[in-house]
């Protein structure tokens, strides 16, 4: 049988270790206000902070034990996360972590550190703007984004975000977000081409689209991460829109000339002026 061209969700095996051993962290996700975010791949998941992986977390169950990769700049200072748990170091380090220890790991102390670390080296505006669309759209039924920066075994770019948009009823279609700052210069015209490419690679794969992400939403419902009152069905007709944050002059010359070429590109502008008439 073919392998399906994507799969983020995790084997039936595993899940329960995973809804069992992460409850404490689906807690402080959801107290943050999703500042932390929980992103299901193949088999594994990545732990994100202000849009950035701090850590990519998989599960040998021959061993019951956990392997986290971080960064090394998000633990380089974090000499007690070092001292306290094997590791083998490198540009990523890898910790080993028994399933017992796997709360002591990411307990707020060291998510504290790490958290420190990403405002301090990995600040990147638009990466920040991608993760302020994501919080503040959390808890809707017509709008769900199902996923962060996207790729599949056939094709390494990847889509900024992906989200289920209602149709009626439980039908759903998918959606690709591109998100771009006023002042990205791909605004000019590469982000049609981007744009059009995500949704030719979905619509070639569509089945293996819907059954992954049908799956990859009940195991976020399993896990507490979505709203358990909500069923989806995804369908036919792939979607697509870019979202274009601030910097109102820049970017509203670059997308009038990219609607000039492109007219039938959906565009988005979330603007930040700001009207005082109501506090004065």
């Amino acid at each position: 049988m073919k392998r399906p061209i994507i799969g983020r969700y995790f084997s039936s095996d595993i899940l329960p270790t995973i809804k069992s051993d992460f409850g404490f962290l689906v807690k402080k996700i959801i107290r943050s206000g999703f500042e932390y975010d929980l992103q299901i791949r193949d088999g594994y998941f990545n732990l994100y902070y202000r849009g950035n992986s701090l850590g990519k977390v998989s599960y040998k169950k021959l061993t019951e034990r956990y392997t986290v990769e971080i960064h090394e700049k998000f633990v380089s200072k974090n000499e007690r996360l070092r001292e306290e748990f094997e590791h083998r170091p490198g540009e990523y380090f890898s910790f080993t972590v028994p399933r017992g220890e796997i709360h002591r790991f990411f307990r707020s102390e060291h998510l504290r550190k790490m958290g420190t670390r990403v405002r301090e080296v990995n600040y990147q505006e638009e990466t920040t703007f991608e993760q302020m669309l994501i919080t503040d759209n959390v808890g809707r039924s017509d709008v769900i984004i199902i996923d962060r920066q996207i790729a599949d075994r056939a094709h390494t770019t990847k889509m900024d975000l992906l989200a289920l948009v209602r149709k009626e009823k439980d039908d759903y279609q998918f959606c690709i977000i591109e998100v771009k700052l006023g002042n990205n210069p791909e605004l000019r015209g590469d982000v049609n081409e981007q744009l059009e490419g995500y949704k030719k690679r979905i619509s070639d794969n569509l089945d293996d689209y819907r059954k992954c992400y049908e799956i990859n939403f009940r195991q976020k419902q399993e896990l507490g991460l979505l709203r358990e009152d909500l069923n989806i069905n995804i369908v036919p007709g792939v979607l697509g829109v870019v979202i274009v944050g601030g910097y109102s002059g820049i970017a509203e010359k670059s997308i009038e000339e990219l609607k000039k070429t492109h007219p039938d590109l959906k565009v988005l502008h979330l603007k930040n002026s700001i009207d005082l008439s109501k506090v004065i």
